[in-house]
């Protein structure tokens, strides 16, 4: 006689390990959000998507050499503040680890590299898109006077 079994497969969902901040560039976003979707599968590829996404951050935020230091150095003379820049090189330097395999000693084998990374990339949107457009709209609420007033100090 033969026997039957009981076959079922269960799926999980993909669940992206923090969702991007609503002020990441679509396109930024679009890169995240890959890696979010394959950081359990495959953790190098998710912070080599990561860095990619830094290359394009610092694109939105006025850097365009093709060497992503450079960008960051640029961004830094600018008033990147100092917590940020240490974000953007962790990042830069794990993803760099990702695409060229053997240059620093740690491994990016596993899933919590792409999660820090993640979080960090969130970090950094916060800090230089988030705050400066939330403090901007806080600023146009004050009446005009106070605008020209503050205006005026300024340019002494």
């Amino acid at each position: 006689m033969r026997e039957h079994f009981d076959l079922r497969i269960i799926v999980y969902p993909d669940i992206i390990a923090e969702e991007a901040n609503s002020d990441m560039p679509d396109f930024v976003k679009q890169l995240y959000n890959e890696a979010g979707l394959i950081y359990n599968k495959s953790p190098r590829a998710a912070c080599a998507l990561l860095r990619l996404a830094i290359d394009r951050l610092c694109n939105e935020l006025g850097e365009t050499d093709r060497d992503i230091n450079k960008n960051i150095g640029a961004l830094v003379k600018k008033g990147l503040p100092e917590t940020v820049q240490k974000a953007l090189d962790v990042v830069r330097v794990v993803g760099n680890k990702a695409v060229h395999p053997g240059q620093i000693a740690f491994d990016v084998d596993d899933k919590n590299t792409a999660i820090m990374l993640m979080r960090l990339l969130n970090i950094i949107v916060e800090r230089m898109i988030t705050e400066p457009k939330e403090i901007d709209s806080l600023y146009q609420g004050l009446p005009e006077s106070v605008k020209n007033a503050v205006e005026n100090r300024d340019k002494k």
